[in-house]
C-alpha cells in the first residue's frame, strides 16, 4: 500500500466492508499552471499538421480557425460552470456521472482514455519523426520506435513527480513556444519574402467547400481546455473562476493558429507550401534565414509536443483515479505514491502507451492514421455528453450550488451540446476503414472490461465502493422522507 493510503471502512450498497481510502491529489497549480497545460495541450498536434492545414483550404485556413474557435466557447462556458459546481477531479467523467448516471459514464470515459492514449502515443512517435526529418534522416522504423518509447519512459518519470513538477517543466517548455514562435513570426513579417498580396491569391484557394472542410477538420485542434476540471484538487486557483482560464485559453490558441497560418502563407506561395513535408514554419526559416532561425523553430515544436504529453498524462490518470473513486473502477485506482500521484493510473497508462506506439509501427502506415484520427473522436463524445449532462442537471438538480453560471443557462447549454454534436459529425466523417477498425476494436475490449468488472463487483464488493458526497446524501434523505 502507498503512503498515501489506510484501511478504513466505508459505505457501500449492502452495509459496510473494510476498504482502502483514497490517497489524496495534492498540488498548487497556480492559474499560469493551468492556462500553460490548457493552451500547450490544445496546441501540440499542429506541429506535424501545419502542411495538412494548408492543403484543406489554402490561406484561408486563419479564418476557419477563428470560426472554429467560437464554436469551442460555448462548450467552455458549460464546462465552466460544471467545474465551479463539482469541485471534485474527474472532469467530463464526473460531470456526466452526476447528469446522466454511472452507467453512461464509463462508456463515456473510455471513450474520452482512447483519445488521450492515442494522442500521447501519435504525439510520441511525432517527436521522434521530428529528429529523423531534422538531423538524421537514414533512422529506421525500429529506431523511430525506441525514440519514441524513451520520449513515453521520460513523461512517465515526470508524471510520477509532484503535479507541481510535471506542470512546472510544462509551463516553461510552453514559454519557450511562445518566444521561438513570436521570434519567428516577426522575423517573417519583416523579411523580403513577405508578400500576402501575392501569396494568398487566392485566399480560398479551395473554394467554399475547401474553406467548410477547414472549418470541419480543424475542431480537433481546440481539445485540451477540457483538462483544467480534472486538476480541482490541486490546483489554488478558485474553481469560481475556472471559466476565464479555459475561455483566455481558447482565445490564445485561435489567435496563436490564425497567426501562423496568415504568416506562413504570406511568405510563400501555396504551390511551394504544398510540396514540403510537414514542419512548415522550420522549413521556411531555414530557407528565408538559413539554419540558425530553423533550430529555435524545431525545438520549439519539440517543447509543444512534450507540453502536450504531459497535460494530456495528467488528465488520463485523473480520469482512471475519478473512476475508482465514484466505483465505476476498482478502487485500486485511487493508490497515489509518496509524491501523491496516482501510482496504479500511471502504471496503466504507461503501459497501454508503449503497447499501442509498438503495435502501431509494426503495423504500418494506416494504423498510424487511424491513431491520429482517434485522437479525436472521444473528446468530441465526451463534449457532446457533457453539455447534454449539464442542460438535464438544469432540471434534476435546479437547487445545486453553481459559483459561477453560464450566461444563458440552458440555452447556452442547448447551443454547446449543439457545438459538440457537430464536433462529433466532423470527426466521424473522416473516419476510414483502419479507423473504424480500430475504434471497433478498442470498444470490444471495453465491452469484455465492463462485463468482467460488472461480475468482479458482485463477487468482491469490498474492492469497489463509491463515497457518496452531500449531494447525494440530501437527494436519498429526501426520497426516503417522501416515501415515509
Amino acid at each position: 500500500m502507498s503512503p498515501g493510503d489506510v484501511a478504513s471502512t466505508a459505505q457501500t450498497g449492502s452495509g459496510t466492508c473494510p476498504v482502502e481510502v483514497e490517497g489524496a491529489l495534492q498540488g498548487k497549480l497556480s492559474w499560469w499552471y493551468l492556462f500553460a497545460m490548457a493552451v500547450a495541450s490544445i496546441l501540440g498536434p499542429w506541429v506535424v499538421m501545419s502542411q495538412f492545414w494548408y492543403s484543406v483550404s489554402g490561406p484561408s485556413i486563419a479564418i476557419a480557425f477563428v470560426v472554429v474557435g467560437l464554436i469551442c466557447i460555448p462548450i467552455g462556458l458549460v464546462y465552466g460552470e460544471l467545474s465551479s459546481m463539482f469541485p471534485k477531479t474527474g472532469g467530463s467523467f464526473l460531470f456526466i456521472k452526476h447528469g446522466l448516471g454511472k452507467e453512461v459514464s464509463y462508456w463515456i470515459a473510455w471513450a474520452l482514455l482512447l483519445s488521450y492514449l492515442a494522442l500521447m502515443s501519435y504525439m510520441m512517435s511525432s517527436l521522434a519523426t521530428i529528429i529523423q526529418q531534422m538531423w538524421i534522416g537514414d533512422l529506421t522504423v525500429e529506431a523511430i520506435m525506441i525514440i519514441s518509447i524513451v520520449f513515453t519512459l521520460i513523461t512517465f518519470a515526470l508524471t510520477w513527480r509532484r503535479v507541481d513538477i510535471s506542470a512546472g517543466v510544462q509551463f516553461f517548455l510552453f514559454a519557450f513556444t511562445l518566444m521561438a514562435g513570436l521570434l519567428y513570426l516577426v522575423l517573417f513579417v519583416f523579411s523580403a519574402d513577405f508578400n500576402p498580396g501575392v501569396n494568398w491569391n487566392p485566399y480560398f484557394a479551395f473554394g467554399d467547400q475547401g474553406f467548410m472542410s477547414g472549418v470541419g477538420l480543424m475542431v480537433t485542434m481546440y481539445f485540451g481546455f477540457e483538462l483544467i476540471p480534472q486538476f480541482a484538487e490541486e490546483c489554488d486557483y478558485p474553481h469560481k473562476k475556472h471559466w476565464k482560464v479555459m475561455m483566455f485559453s481558447v482565445i490564445v490558441a485561435m489567435i496563436i493558429y490564425a497567426s501562423i497560418c496568415a504568416v506562413e502563407t504570406a511568405v510563400r506561395p501555396l504551390s511551394a507550401i504544398l510540396e514540403m513535408p510537414n514542419f512548415v514554419g522550420a522549413i521556411e526559416a531555414r530557407e528565408i534565414y538559413g539554419q540558425w532561425l530553423a533550430y529555435p523553430v524545431v525545438f520549439a515544436s519539440i517543447a509543444t509536443l512534450m507540453s502536450c504529453v504531459i497535460g494530456f498524462w495528467l488528465g488520463a490518470s485523473r480520469v482512471m483515479y475519478s473512476m475508482g473513486r465514484e466505483g465505476v473502477m476498482p478502487h485500486i485506482y485511487t493508490r497515489t505514491n509518496k509524491h501523491h500521484q496516482p501510482m496504479i493510473a500511471n502504471i496503466t497508462i504507461l503501459g497501454i502507451t508503449i503497447f499501442l506506439t509498438i503495435y502501431c509501427y509494426l503495423a504500418g502506415t494506416d494504423w498510424v492514421v487511424a491513431l491520429y484520427t482517434m485522437m479525436a473522436i472521444g473528446v468530441a463524445i465526451a463534449y457532446t455528453f457533457t453539455c447534454i449532462a449539464y442542460v438535464r442537471m438544469k432540471y434534476t438538480l435546479p437547487n445545486h450550488p453553481r459559483l459561477w453560471k453560464a450566461p444563458g443557462g440552458t440555452v447556452m447549454g442547448v447551443a454547446a451540446t449543439i457545438a459538440g454534436a457537430f464536433i462529433t459529425y466532423e470527426v466521424f466523417y473522416t473516419f476510414n476503414g483502419p479507423t473504424w477498425l480500430v475504434f471497433g476494436l478498442f470498444f470490444v475490449i471495453v465491452i469484455f472490461l465492463r462485463v468482467y468488472l460488472a461480475y468482479d463487483q458482485k463477487a468482491h464488493a469490498d474492492k469497489y465502493y463509491h463515497v457518496k458526497d452531500a449531494d447525494e446524501i440530501a437527494k436519498e434523505a429526501e426520497i426516503a422522507k417522501k416515501e415515509a
